[in-house]
């Protein structure tokens, strides 16, 4: 049989372990810390970084972003927002602020003018107001509008790739 003071060291034993696990586990990993830093220098405000696999999430006074390398459309999209389904995506950056503000910056690879013109038609058909700017055969813009929403389209021709940044100003 165990003595009682033998019982308590055991007990203090464990408890002292698992805090040390948790605390080490809650630890900031040294890329996080050196993010923080260098957002801190560049923008002079605290933030919070947390890098997990693949997605870096940097809070801020109720800012939130997160920067995910994926192949998905957001799930989290606006219905109202048809999905660009040619080329690949890239990577995802989706920011949330107070007061409803939101966006997303979707990286596409593989795309054509074609496929441009195909998304421009696609808006229309969902109510968006469209505008295509083309610059040659370099590449260009496509602009939409609905409600308070918004998206800006910039594409280059040339490499194949562009970036879908679709956002919410009430």
């Amino acid at each position: 049989m165990v003595s009682e003071k033998r019982w308590i060291g055991i007990m203090v034993a464990i408890l002292t372990v698992s805090l040390f696990l948790m605390t080490a586990c809650k630890q900031k990993s040294s890329e996080e810390k050196m993010a923080e830093s260098a957002l801190k220098l560049a923008t002079g405000k605290n933030v919070d970084v947390k890098i997990q696999g693949g997605k870096v999430q940097i809070e801020q006074n109720g800012s939130k972003t997160e920067i995910a390398e994926t192949a998905t459309w957001p799930t989290e999209m606006i219905k109202d927002v048809p999905q660009f389904t040619a080329g690949k995506i890239q990577r995802v950056v989706k920011t949330n602020e107070d007061r409803g503000i939101w966006s997303f910056n979707i990286y596409l690879a593989d795309i054509n003018g074609d496929d441009i013109n195909n998304y421009a038609g696609v808006m229309k058909e969902k109510g968006w107001k469209t505008d295509i700017m083309q610059m040659g055969d370099k590449g260009g813009s496509l602009n939409g509008e609905k409600g308070t929403m918004g998206i800006n389209f910039m594409y280059s021709l040339e490499r194949k790739d562009g970036m879908l940044a679709v956002f919410n100003r009430p």
